[in-house]
């Protein structure tokens, strides 16, 4: 335990020049940007969510502050000219709490849960008001033969019943955080200490855990008993602990199965929105339900982060345990086999563990985190509705502790603003002519073959898909078939190799 102290200073001997080209960056909005009111030249900030290192040093920690400009903004407006929104931010600056700014070249990548996506070239595109369900339905009913389908009864029915449409501004309020990713090497500063490490008892604490991963279920199942989501966290604190944390982190609790969630639910699919306490289908570890769920989310009806904890009992510890299920959902579709409407997750569920970590830790409730890698958990499998799923195996042991987060910007997380530019007269104008004008260059003949078009290669590319994941598994179940046969163990093949052979 001596050389600790020399350990130490190695850091700042060796540190690095530079942070490569290519690393990512997380950053949270600390005041909020729109298309309706943002110009050209604005400055925005944020704070980092995520340290940035150079090999093993932190050279910007959590809470470092960053700026950027509006490079260049096109608002909607009247819908006359533009259908939808865009905002280009460029983040270029750092701001550590000692020394000179540090300027950075970067592009942005992702808004992270929202409906909007970023195009390759960084640019933020809003959504038209029109691309809906009813929308699309709507200009699929007027390819129907009739003299005049402005007067057709039943499509004049069906405006009225749903008149509902998204806000095609672009609109990210306080705390939406936003993946960057460095398209210049930055020069390093001089590497942030960090506390001494007692390695002794930090590798006691993994062969502790390690034990401790071989006592517990390694994958939740549906009320019908069908396989579901794969345990990937272990949170160990108290329940007042684990509520603090979440909530801390801008987490919410999801609502229960009843008439009123479903009315909002299906509003919020119509409307291509956010439903914050979105119900979550009911998941069984050991046959029983899960204790909390938490969600958190933005604007997308199809896209957020969610979890659910189950509390573990372990006779050999004192320490109270929670199980963990966390996935990411980015897409919603009504399902025929399911008969109702469900969420698809991304295949890569480390890196959803990844973001509850890095939520936890920037809101100041982490005391320490622990990777334990499992034996016998399928690097490559499925959800119980066909989703394909990714995974290093690895199990994340998160310990909390009370909440002191050193950064006002990431101690809490609030709920969105509804965001509504214009008063009520100027928004129906604006969505009886977004609605015109999408009806003039989409419910033709022609756009109808592309679109029709489109849902084909669509569906061929799932099929493809489903495809490889039944091709991958027939490979696993004959490698892990040679494998006993010869008495050699299996292991299961690593997720790099998995990606290269999609």
């Amino acid at each position: 335990m001596t050389i600790l102290p020399i350990l130490a200073l190695v850091p700042a001997a060796f540190a690095c020049d530079q942070i490569p080209a290519g690393q990512i960056v997380w950053v949270r909005l600390t005041s909020p940007v729109s298309s309706y009111t943002a110009k050209p030249g604005d400055t925005v900030t944020g704070v980092l969510t995520e340290a940035i290192q150079c090999e093993s040093n932190t050279e910007f920690p959590i809470g470092t502050h960053v700026t950027g400009v509006v490079h260049s903004v096109r608002k909607v407006g009247w819908g006359i000219r533009h259908e939808t929104a865009a905002l280009d931010l460029q983040f270029n600056e750092l701001h550590p709490d000692s020394g000179q700014p540090v300027k950075f070249v970067s592009s942005l990548t992702e808004v992270e849960n929202a409906r909007e996506q970023v195009s390759s070239k960084g640019m933020i595109q809003g959504v038209r008001s029109s691309d809906t369900p009813q929308g699309r339905i709507n200009s699929r009913l007027i390819h129907l033969p009739t003299w005049n389908p402005y007067s057709d009864l039943g499509l004049i029915v069906y405006k009225a019943t749903f008149p509902i449409f998204p806000e095609p501004e672009i609109y990210l309020p306080e705390g939406t955080d936003l993946r960057l990713k460095l398209d210049k090497p930055m020069p390093a500063v001089t590497p942030v200490a960090q506390p001494a490490m007692d390695t002794e008892a930090y590798a006691a604490d993994d062969f502790e855990w390690q034990e401790f991963s071989r006592t517990i279920p390694n994958r939740t199942t549906t009320t019908t008993m069908a396989s579901a989501d794969l345990i990937n966290l272990v949170f160990v604190g108290s329940r007042e602990q684990i509520v603090d944390a979440f909530r801390d982190a801008g987490w919410v609790n999801s609502d229960t199965f009843n008439r009123h969630a479903f009315m909002h639910d299906f509003y919020a699919f119509l409307n291509n929105s956010g439903y914050p306490q979105m119900p979550m289908r009911p998941f069984l570890l050991n046959g029983e339900p899960a204790e909390m769920n938490w969600q958190k989310s933005l604007n997308s009806y199809g896209r957020r982060d969610h979890l659910r904890m189950w509390e573990w009992t372990d006779s050999a510890s004192t320490k109270t345990v929670w199980l963990s299920a966390s996935t990411h959902d980015n897409t919603a579709a009504l399902s025929l086999r399911h008969h109702q409407f469900v969420h698809h997750i991304s295949p890569d569920i480390d890196d959803e563990r990844s973001k509850v970590i890095r939520d936890l830790t920037a809101a100041g409730c982490v005391q320490s985190v622990h990777m334990i890698q499992r034996s016998g958990v399928p690097t490559f499998t499925e959800s119980y509705n066909g989703d394909p799923i990714k995974t290093d195996g690895s199990l994340a042991v998160v310990e909390l502790k009370n909440c002191q987060s050193t950064t006002p910007e990431l101690a809490e997380v609030s709920a969105p603003a509804p965001y509504k530019p214009g008063n009520k007269t100027f928004r129906y104008f604006r969505r009886q002519i977004l609605t015109f004008r999408s009806d003039i260059w989409r419910a033709n003949i022609i756009y109808g073959m592309y679109d029709l078009g489109r849902m084909s290669v669509e569906a061929l590319k799932h099929h493809n898909s489903q495809e490889a994941y039944e091709h991958e598994q027939e490979r696993q179940a004959a490698a892990a078939g040679a494998k006993t046969a010869s008495g050699a163990p299996f292991d299961s093949p690593s997720s790099s190799a998995l990606l290269g052979s999609q």
